[in-house]
């Protein structure tokens, strides 16, 4: 089985908002087989070879957060000796929650279900957990965009930015993306062929922001 056989067969069900604006663009991932840093996200991954032969990180990608343009999510499944999953893992603002072992459960034996909060992307083992957060609807409307362009530190020398394209970008959201959230989701069915090597995501994200700048005019 090829590494990308193996990212198929384990990439999570994702489950939206039925009123998300925002479409998930695509998905990279990375097989780990030894504890090391995370190639794409400002984590260590540890890896007991007791207990787990490998860890595949996805990193789910978005032009836009409803606060920003630029959205990188993480999500790490750990697989057994058997291929049987053992574990998994979701960034969530800045954090990492475990979202297996509160269910756990499996669709179609391999596959993680994963909840999406409306317009930010973090992921949760169940949707109403976004009621956690105070302001779950807010950010969907009158904090949409305020944080204009966001570039991660691997694209700083790839993709620019400054004050008044952050405020373009604010705009742009605000226009198109605001929407009340449901928290009623549903599980969407992407294709197959966003989910590609990192090493090719890692190149493709600063060509995506800078092509969406011009084609959306937001310029310096």
């Amino acid at each position: 089985m090829t590494d990308r056989d193996l990212a198929l067969k384990y990439a999570p069900h994702l489950y939206f908002d039925i009123n998300e604006p925002i479409p998930i663009n695509k998905i990279g991932f990375h097989i780990i087989h030894n504890s090391m840093k995370s190639p794409s996200s400002d984590r260590d991954i540890w890896i007991d070879p007791d207990q787990t032969a490998y860890v595949i990180e996805y990193q789910l990608f978005y032009d836009f957060d409803i606060q920003h343009m630029y959205d990188l999510e993480h999500f790490w499944v750990y697989v057994d000796h058997n291929g049987s999953v053992v574990d998994g893992e979701a960034s969530e603002h800045g954090n990492f929650k475990n979202c297996y072992r509160y269910t756990m459960t499996l669709e179609d034996e391999t596959h993680i279900p994963l909840f999406v909060q409306p317009g930010k992307h973090a992921m949760l083992p169940e949707g109403n957990m976004f009621k956690l957060f105070s302001n779950y609807r807010t950010v969907c409307n009158k904090l949409a965009g305020i944080d204009g362009l966001l570039v991660a530190g691997m694209f700083r020398d790839s993709i620019y930015k400054n004050s008044h394209i952050d405020y373009q970008v604010c705009n742009y959201i605000r226009e198109h993306f605001t929407f009340e959230p449901s928290l009623e989701f549903q599980l969407i069915r992407y294709s197959e062929e966003i989910i590609v090597p990192w090493e090719e995501l890692y190149r493709y994200i600063p060509l995506r922001i800078n092509k969406l700048l011009q084609n959306l005019d937001i310029k310096a």
